[in-house]
């Protein structure tokens, strides 16, 4: 970019009184954030396809808190990223591309109750999850294996219509980790919730 286009790209965003447009609208995604701090997520009655759902329910959580540490902020420069996982004792490969466009990010301490559950959910782009306290049990729908990661242990979440769903084993103790989700579009929520799924 030019310093022409981006003396152009600051004057189409100044505000009276010199305040950019664009630090307000942060300001304004961070306070509602602050504003919901028990679970800030949407329900959708779309299924994990994008396409209008079926009459099911989404699911619940029970004893999972989210609390918003950092709203939907932008990245000012191009971004874009391709994450694999293999899981331990698989030979399959998972990827996850976050495109150019990356949208906004959100950073959000999660905690569980013992014998909490996030409920069934997905979210549009992947989530690197860093445990920090307890243990937790993720279960993905395309797999139904239940997989275990404890304080000091990470793991990334492809997003982008992975269903699962995390859990904490622990008749006792609480589980907490800390979640960076990328690739939200601004505005939308970092997690849509889906019908339970049936992994018996």
């Amino acid at each position: 970019m030019t310093r022409t286009e981006t003396a152009d790209r600051r004057s189409e965003t100044q505000q009276p009184g010199g305040v950019l447009r664009r630090t307000v609208l942060k300001a304004s995604a961070l306070t509602v954030a602050a504003l919901v701090t028990s679970v800030p997520v949407a329900a959708d009655p779309m299924d994990h396809d994008g396409e209008p759902g079926d009459d099911r329910a989404v699911d619940s959580p029970v004893g999972f808190y989210v609390e918003v540490l950092a709203g939907h902020s932008t990245f000012p420069d191009e971004v874009a990223a391709k994450f694999r996982m293999k899981y331990d004792g698989e030979d399959r490969t998972v990827v996850s591309n976050l495109p150019r466009d990356a949208s906004t990010t959100v950073v959000a301490k999660v905690t569980w109750d013992p014998k909490g559950t996030s409920g069934w959910h997905t979210h549009p782009g992947p989530v690197i999850v860093s445990v920090v306290e307890g243990e937790l049990e993720l279960v993905n729908e395309r797999d139904c294996i239940v997989r275990s990661y404890s304080a000091g242990e990470a793991f990334i979440d492809p997003g982008q219509g992975n269903v699962h769903i995390a859990s904490n084993p622990s008749q006792s103790d609480i589980a907490v980790a800390y979640a960076t989700f990328l690739g939200v579009p601004d505005g939308a929520p970092a997690t849509v919730f889906v019908p339970p799924v049936d992994c018996t």
